[in-house]
């Protein structure tokens, strides 16, 4: 009875012990160890280490996780398509992970230089298993795969036991035991200072005690440095910042979370929509266009950025995105809204080409459109093209029988604004003493800016002062720049009309634009008529006592020194010395006109 009792009471204690080695022996907790992505002349490179590593954990951590065989996972991706050593990108790898039931998944980057191998490692936490881990490791010298494979061992072998406490901590935490939580927490943070998964549940256990929203965001920025793709964290402290208000903060976390999910269009778009709100455009066009230089032509990114862009006044930007879905879908050239678009961003980036090629495409679907026509005028003005741009004026002007005023004014000012007086050939025949080939030269640049007269007519008769005013100035710089070409005669004829326009209203008007003009005018009235009035003096002092028109004629000769005077007098602050100059002639002319009055014994003046 005694042996029977002892044997008893061995197997009894046998089938203990063998019970808690198989307890030891069972862990809960599955890792999946995916390829590392590397360069096409190092994919066996690859290989090696990524089963390595597979087999070195299922080693060093064979009590603490089950690490998926190799053979089970080239059964999954078999079944699924892919070859066995096959890569993944960031879905499909979540996607085999859960199919799967692992808790984490680990995958990474190799690179080499020279003899040494660099890994970059992320292990995935996708079921609470507290792995979650971004790390770099290199192989040292000599750079082999095994070398590489044992750093990444070590580190993950850390990862996998702190794990454990963090996973209590978790457990503590759902139970309402929070100072056993912490108290797990700290102890894997004993084991691994930058544990991601206790951080987090730190985190957890502040914010189940209603502890300062500052707490929780420090303790998940502590969690990325441990992982800094952890998207929880991430997410902790971007609600944390938006609960304290401040936005910026909160979207430049959103965006640090994006940059490790950079093919998530969804997300990029909702952190542009909020950025777009904070008018914060130029940053919400770079965080689209890193997403479309991951995924290029992405409608719904090009879209976004079209209508940031136009919003944000980002004109360059805008006229790119425009140009580019038309060259994509030429159907939008016949869309009236989207070339008004693309013209206006293409005149505000001052972009000629695009203009010129926008607004030929829109008059040529659209040839009695006003705004169109006007825009190709502007863009051929722009691009130096300045006969072309007064025929298109000229032509929108014609599609409209009652007149445009402003039209006619962008006409006068285009033929006054571009016509040129050729200096250096006036020089030449000046010097060669050829005034009849001066006088031509003179006289053509002076019949160009004439033939802007008439479309100056309707502003001059017009009831708005702006338009009066716009004339007024156009008829200025015409009437000038025909006297600095020395054609005074025709200058005259302008200048003349230009002071009536500009005529003081009361002994009061002496300040404001209309007061420039008429100081600027005057000088370069008097100017003109002085150098204009030696032929009609000659004439009238010609005249024959049978002419009973010439006290008439003496008079108006007269009356025009007497203008003449008080415009230089006026005008003289433009440049005294030449005002003063030209008042001397005056001078002259003036001694003669008591003599002149008696000898056609005249009592009009």
């Amino acid at each position: 009875m005694r042996q029977l009792c002892l044997v008893v009471a061995l197997m009894a204690g046998a089938a203990g012990t063998a019970s808690a080695q198989l307890a030891v022996t069972q862990p809960h907790e599955k890792l999946l160890v995916l390829p590392f992505a590397v360069a096409a002349a190092d994919s066996a490179m690859s290989i090696v280490v990524t089963d390595a590593v597979r087999d070195r954990i299922a080693q060093v951590a064979k009590y603490k996780v089950v690490v998926v065989t190799k053979a089970k996972l080239c059964e999954a991706l078999t079944a699924s398509g892919f070859p066995c050593d096959g890569l993944l990108d960031d879905q499909q790898a979540r996607q085999l992970a859960r199919f799967l039931s692992v808790q984490a998944y680990l995958t990474g980057a190799l690179t080499r230089r020279d003899a040494t191998l660099t890994a970059q490692v992320h292990v995935f936490d996708i079921g609470s298993s507290g792995m979650a881990v971004s790390f770099t490791v290199t192989s040292g010298n000599p750079g082999t795969p095994q070398a590489l494979a044992e750093a990444i061992t070590q580190r993950l072998s850390t990862v996998i036991r702190a794990s454990e406490q963090a996973r209590e901590c978790t457990t503590n935490r759902q139970r309402g035991q929070f100072p056993r939580a912490i108290a797990a927490a700290q102890k894997a943070l004993a084991i691994d200072p930058t544990s991601a998964g206790a951080n987090l549940c730190i985190a957890t256990v502040y914010e189940a005690q209603r502890m300062p929203v500052d707490s929780i965001i420090a303790a998940s920025q502590r969690a990325l440095k441990g992982d800094s793709c952890n998207s929880t964290a991430w997410e902790n402290v971007a609600r944390g910042y938006q609960q304290k208000g401040d936005t910026l903060k909160a979207i430049d976390a959103f965006i640090g979370g994006l940059g490790c999910e950079q093919r998530n269009t969804s997300r990029r778009l909702a952190i542009a929509q909020l950025l777009r709100q904070m008018k914060q455009f130029q940053q919400a066009v770079d965080l689209l266009d890193a997403g479309l230089a991951v995924t290029p032509g992405e409608q719904q990114l090009v879209e976004m950025k079209k209508q940031i862009c136009i919003e944000g006044e980002l004109w360059r930007c805008a006229l790119n995105g425009l140009m580019t879905q038309a060259q994509h879908d030429s159907s939008v050239l016949r869309d009236t809204s989207f070339l008004r678009t693309a013209i206006g961003a293409a005149q505000q980036a001052a972009d000629t080409q695009a203009l010129l090629a926008l607004a030929r495409a829109a008059v040529r679907n659209f040839p009695n459109n006003q705004s169109f026509l006007r825009a190709l005028g502007g863009a051929f003005e722009q691009a130096g093209m300045d006969d072309s741009a007064i025929v298109v004026y000229k032509r929108a002007l014609a599609l409209l029988p009652g007149g445009d005023v402003t039209l006619s004014l962008l006409i006068a000012k285009t033929i006054v604004d571009h016509t040129v007086y050729d200096t250096a050939r006036a020089h030449v025949l000046t010097a060669m003493k050829d005034s009849v080939s001066l006088k031509a030269l003179q006289q053509a640049f002076a019949e160009r800016v004439d033939s802007a007269r008439p479309y100056l007519h309707p502003a001059l008769v017009s009831s708005d002062s702006g338009q009066r005013l716009t004339a007024a100035v156009i008829m200025l710089t015409g009437a000038s720049k025909i006297a600095q070409a020395a054609a005074y005669d025709r200058a005259y004829v302008w200048l003349d009309t230009l002071l009536q326009v500009v005529a003081p209203r009361s002994s009061l008007d002496t300040v404001g634009p209309r007061f420039q003009v008429r100081v600027n005018a005057s000088f370069w009235y008097g100017l003109s008529s002085v150098l204009t009035l030696s032929k009609p003096y000659q004439e009238m002092t010609k005249l024959k006592p049978a002419d009973r028109s010439r006290c008439d004629k003496a008079k108006a000769i007269f009356d025009r020194l007497d203008r003449t005077k008080a415009a230089l007098t006026l005008g003289r602050r433009v440049h005294p010395p030449t005002a003063d100059q030209m008042l001397g002639f005056v001078a002259q002319y003036e001694k003669a006109r008591a003599q002149v009055r008696d000898a056609f014994k005249c009592r009009s003046f």
